[in-house]
């Protein structure tokens, strides 16, 4: 079966692989550009399956991850540390289960990192001439690159000209900034018209409607969140400031705990008001959800949040008010703060802006700060070497032995559920019901639908004309307390069984329990990895009221 969104992107792939053209199907967002052609190399080579084009992600995840060590030893960043902070990016729970899928989020994120990389060849190159050609690839790659998720752009529109400024007594890279932003935006423009005029393509609009008071309260908790988030993904290196409080002196630590207490009181508040319900999904929901910590799960969750932002505010005292006590050593290639704020820093805060307009109308998921996730590591890893030692800690080699391991070990109970639920469908289907009569959750329901309907039915689809049915018929025989957030989606899915499993907890897309009656067919148990170290996939029907 496919993984999240990835059957969207796997069908257009296949289709690739037997037309030589782009199908979109009505759900993907992104352009899918080159991964579509890179999917469909490998379907030719070894037949189609999803374990194929999934397979197809691993040169592209270990690119990124060799050349993110690359890029900060090029920041000034030690080796040994170096490999800490690549390990901390390749071994997170942001980028392992979407390298171990075909979603679009980790070959963004190589595009990202080879224009970090070019941008930094290009500030390090000795002749005026090696510099225009590295600007000059970076832009290219980037432009090209980008179409496979149209938010890696920012490469070539922000951080190429803003490194040209950076370089802009070098001769002629004034005009060559100029020229390079003229031609980055032509490309860019020229792809979305194309993207824009497909059919079943999903345009998406920066400002989707008027805005309100009430979303922008929705978009601070939603920044609130994503920010935790990072801090929460990066605890392997910012645990290396938090054994710095025995550092500072008395008013310091006076300082912190007043913080931290303040903190305290705050996030307790905003728990019970709902704000920060669910910062730390999906992959920390099957260990707050377990039943033994089921009663201690706002403590843990108000424990977990105090815990990563209380580096934060460590940090913040050492660059606020601490003397820097470890000049640190770098090498002659490596660049400095001034360099390092010229590449990423106008990138980072475009990111930033490109991410509020989501968080203001719908939510920010913890996959979309891939692309700011390796900065905050840099800067984060540098500033340690600087301040306080270049030697590694051992506090941040055990946080991330325990983050690998939740991590491992969760992609692989993913899939073990995977495995269960496609094991389920076929059992419901070996006594003669139609696929079309199961509802399995979003990604397997997706599949079924494009390859059986063509398309998702998504009112975003403004072309063909009329692709999209505003009421399906199978809407009018269900009632209204029994159709789910993705019912309305699958057009050629009437529902009569549904297979309910653990990864199954969004509300969106479960009826209510009042909607369901048990069936004859059994459990089907299968083992994890991560406690509870068990999970059941179970089938049950919509119950006479319903049907």
């Amino acid at each position: 079966m496919p993984f999240g969104d990835d059957f969207s992107y796997t069908k257009t792939a296949l289709e690739f692989a037997r037309t030589g053209h782009f199908y979109y199907n009505g759900w993907a967002t992104a352009m899918l550009g080159w991964q579509v052609s890179w999917g469909s190399i490998f379907i030719k080579v070894f037949g189609f399956s999803f374990t194929v084009v999934r397979l197809s992600m691993l040169p592209i995840a270990m690119a990124s991850v060799y050349l993110f060590h690359q890029i900060l030893c090029r920041f000034g960043v030690n080796r040994e540390n170096a490999v800490l902070g690549t390990l901390t990016m390749g071994l997170s729970p942001l980028f392992l289960p979407m390298a171990a899928s075909f979603m679009s989020d980790v070959p963004g994120l190589l595009v990202i990192l080879l224009c970090i990389y070019m941008c930094q060849r290009a500030v390090a190159a000795r002749t005026d001439w090696s510099a225009l050609v590295w600007l000059c690839s970076a832009m290219l790659v980037n432009v090209a690159g980008g179409t496979v998720r149209q938010i890696a752009w920012l490469g070539a529109l922000i951080m190429v000209p803003s490194t040209a400024w950076l370089l802009r007594e070098r001769s002629g890279m004034k005009v060559a900034g100029i020229l390079l932003w003229v031609g980055s935006l032509i490309g860019v423009l020229a792809c979305l018209h194309w993207f824009n005029r497909q059919p079943y393509s999903e345009p998406e609009h920066i400002i989707a409607g008027p805005i309100h008071g009430r979303m922008l309260v929705h978009l601070a908790a939603q920044l609130l969140k994503t920010f935790l988030c990072l801090l929460l993904v990066i605890f392997p290196i910012s645990i290396a400031w938090l054994l710095t409080v025995r550092r500072l002196d008395r008013g310091a630590c006076l300082r912190f705990a007043g913080a931290m207490s303040g903190l305290a009181m705050l996030a307790i508040v905003l728990y019970r008001r709902g704000v920060l319900d669910h910062w730390v999904m999906p992959w920390l929901v099957a260990l707050l959800e377990a039943q033994a910590l089921s009663g201690a799960k706002i403590w843990m969750t108000l424990g977990v949040s105090l815990l990563v932002i209380a580096p934060a505010f460590i940090l913040l005292e050492h660059l606020t008010f601490q003397r820097r006590k470890n000049q640190g050593s770098f090498s002659s290639r490596s660049s400095s703060w001034h360099d390092l704020a010229w590449i990423v820093g106008p990138f980072s805060a475009s990111y930033v802006l490109l991410l509020m307009p989501r968080a203001t109308f719908t939510f920010i998921q913890d996959r979309y700060l891939l692309g700011l996730f390796p900065i905050a590591i840099i800067v984060l890893l540098r500033l340690y070497q600087e301040r306080i030692t270049a030697k590694i800690q051992v506090a941040s080699v055990a946080a991330l032995t325990i983050f690998s391991v939740y991590t491992v070990g969760s992609t692989h109970d993913l899939f073990a559920e995977c495995r269960a639920l496609v094991h389920t469908v076929q059992m419901v289907e070996s006594t003669g019901v139609a696929r079309k009569s199961i509802h399995a959750g979003m990604a397997s329901d997706g599949w079924i639908q494009v390859e059986n309907g063509g398309h998702i039915n998504d009112s975003r689809i403004k072309i063909p004309a009329g692709a999209y049915t505003p009421d399906p018929p199978k809407l009018s025989k269900l009632p209204g307390e029994c159709i789910n957030g993705f019912t309305a989606f699958t057009t050629k899915i009437y529902p009569k069984y549904f297979v309910f499993f653990p990864g199954l907890k969004d509300p969106a897309e479960l009826p209510p329990p009042g909607c369901y009656a048990p069936t004859d067919f059994p459990p089907v148990h299968y083992a994890t990895w991560l406690p509870p170290f068990h999970g059941t996939v179970s089938v049950q029907k919509l119950n006479k009221r319903a049907q």
